[in-house]
């Protein structure tokens, strides 16, 4: 079987209890879970507490609450102007970003679960179009949004090679230290056994740079691949627009 699929070496079967090691290593812990919380910092807290001696409408609410003139839900518990069991921000304060940034740069989660986040601590007049203004101005949440993507389509499997060297992936590793006058290491490797070749390339390279090293090192060793796959960002399409190139 292994001659007919191209490789040189026999596959013996080794019984699971003599190969502990690599049955361990094969399993997956089920019981590993990954979870993220956000709260509020204390250099935030005593932010809003100087605040409230020095901004003029959180000034006013103290001394009204003071007085009695504001009751319930409004309270004064540890130096912080509270609504509600939560820390009122002022529309005018500087410190209503900093809440919303709190709040929103954890995740870039969309509008409902930064303002569930958002109320969870703080409170502010108009807090759901508050919330919304701030997404609408985060440069990472219009960039990735699903209004300014492509539809990506369905995900469709590669079809499994049948011999080994038959059907390569491709991609560039850049940004490397330079090594004698070399920065890219362009991977090569084998969808069937994932054997790899690690080609050094100079910056900048062209698509007939990357021709001849492909040839040299791959094509010279195990002949013209069936087909080619490789990614689409800057690196990939240098040397051609779709994702698999077929030489069938």
């Amino acid at each position: 079987m292994s001659k007919l699929l191209g490789f040189d070496f026999a596959v013996q079967y080794k019984p699971g209890y003599s190969n502990m090691v690599a049955d361990a290593l094969s399993r997956r812990d089920a019981d590993t879970t990954v979870n993220s919380i956000s709260v509020p910092s204390f250099d935030l807290f005593a932010e809003f507490r100087a605040a409230n001696l020095a901004e003029p409408a959180l000034v006013a609410l103290t001394e009204q609450i003071a007085s009695g003139e504001l009751q319930a839900p409004w309270a004064i518990v540890d130096g912080l102007v509270l609504y509600n069991k939560r820390i009122y921000v002022p529309p005018s304060s500087p410190l209503l970003q900093v809440a919303l940034a709190t709040a929103h740069d954890v995740g870039h989660e969309g509008v409902q679960l930064t303002l569930q986040r958002f109320r969870r601590d703080f409170h502010t007049p108009n807090a759901q179009r508050v919330v919304q203004e701030h997404v609408r101005a985060c440069l990472v949440c219009q960039h990735n949004k699903t209004e300014q993507l492509h539809p990506a389509g369905l995900l469709l499997p590669l079809p499994i090679p049948s011999t080994v060297w038959t059907d390569v992936s491709m991609d560039f590793m850049e940004g490397l230290p330079k090594v004698g006058g070399k920065s890219v290491i362009m991977t090569v490797v084998d969808r069937f056994s994932k054997s790899a070749h690690f080609i050094p390339l100079g910056h900048p390279y062209t698509a007939e740079t990357v021709a001849r090293a492909f040839f040299g090192e791959v094509v010279r060793l195990h002949g013209i691949p069936a087909s080619i796959v490789s990614d689409r960002d800057r690196s990939g399409r240098l040397c051609s627009a779709p994702r698999v190139l077929s030489f069938r």
